[in-house]
């Protein structure tokens, strides 16, 4: 599993995202402990139906089921580099800095096999533990977008609390896998998004949001790392260019709103102007997550991240679609993190 986190690692820091087949992502939850009984019950959608309707705090958002289980990661020793095997490199006697010596030191030098670190696989040694406490999130307005040309209206950005999430997903073993997964892929120094994260500290707080939306709609939203999870999916239309496509742009794509049914096409009879910027080139990655525990992972510092909406296959039936999306971060440097300890509640830092 090493390997694999060290490649996921890697396309992160060079693309920005990576794409983990479900099969893939399904192998490493139970290679750090998730219990397949805890996984099927995700997939059937028996611990989304108890996130409970209309439980957004945002009316215009009813039709979203939504709740936050924040894991916090302690760092707690120093950071382990995984080493590459010996045979792998070749290390000469020589010190000189002349290139022509180099190579006749080479020559006759006395070489001798040593490890070199393998970049991504930065390992921490941290311990996972709950804030048990409602999870606060603060987006700017100028990465996320609320209204203009929205088809559902609510302040993304700015402080916002969210809802707990089920018994039944908290006292899961699915939370604590997911974060460890999340720990290997972390950034090694994270953003301090214009000074409101504490890069300092040694928690990272990794929230895990379950999510079912009922009908469509546009979401984008801004973080560190984050991801998004495909659990199931109940009377969504399948058909080509019917919706539903997470999209990777580049940061040079402008943050809005825009009106398409098909990727490479603008709506003609659109009443929303067209973005100053807006190109297709700037997409990166264009795909329905179809499979259960399909997941997209992206640094939402180096890109930005799109989910279409979708449509139902039967209109006369209900549909939705059941998701975990993680947002990883460092604290607030405000304070406003919280976490309770022996009973009252203190500031992460």
């Amino acid at each position: 599993m090493d390997i694999i986190l060290a490649e996921f690692k890697s396309d992160l820091e060079d693309k920005g995202f990576v794409h983990i087949p479900g099969h893939q992502y399904y192998a490493l939850l139970l290679h750090f402990g998730a219990l397949p009984r805890d996984l099927r019950k995700l997939e059937d959608g028996r611990i989304h139906k108890h996130v409970g309707v209309g439980q957004d705090r945002e009316e215009t958002m009813s039709f979203r089921q939504v709740a936050f289980h924040r894991v916090l990661l302690t760092e707690t020793g120093e950071m382990k580099l995984k080493m590459k095997p010996a045979e792998s490199v070749i290390e000469t006697d020589s010190d000189s800095s002349d290139d022509e010596d180099d190579d006749e030191e080479k020559k006759g030098g006395d070489e001798k096999a040593v490890p070199l670190p393998v970049r991504g696989l930065v390992r921490r040694k941290s311990e996972v533990s709950l804030s048990e406490c409602e999870s606060v999130t603060s987006l700017s307005d100028t990465e996320i977008c609320s209204d203009a040309g929205a088809k559902v209206y609510f302040e993304r950005s700015g402080l916002r609390r969210w809802n707990m999430p089920p018994f039944e997903y908290a006292n899961s073993s699915v939370p604590d896998a997911i974060a460890r997964i999340l720990d290997h892929l972390q950034p090694d120094m994270h953003d301090d998004q214009g000074g409101t994260i504490n890069t300092g500290s040694k928690i990272t707080i990794d929230d895990q949001i379950l999510i079912r939306v009922n009908k469509y709609v546009d979401e984008q939203d801004a973080t560190e790392i984050s991801s998004v999870t495909l659990l199931g999916r109940e009377n969504v239309a399948r058909a080509r260019d019917r919706g539903c496509e997470s999209r990777i742009w580049k940061l040079d794509q402008p943050t809005g709103n825009y009106d398409s049914h098909a990727f490479g096409q603008l709506e003609s009879e659109s009443d929303l102007p067209v973005l100053d910027g807006f190109s297709w080139d700037n997409c990166l990655f264009n795909k329905v997550l179809e499979s259960p525990w399909e997941t997209i992972l992206f640094n939402d510092r180096m890109v930005k991240h799109e989910v279409r909406g979708f449509f139902s296959e039967d209109e006369s039936k209900a549909s939705y679609r059941d998701v975990i999306v993680n947002f990883l971060r460092k604290p607030l440097s405000n304070g406003m993190d919280e976490r309770m300890v022996n009973g009252k509640m203190e500031s992460i830092v």
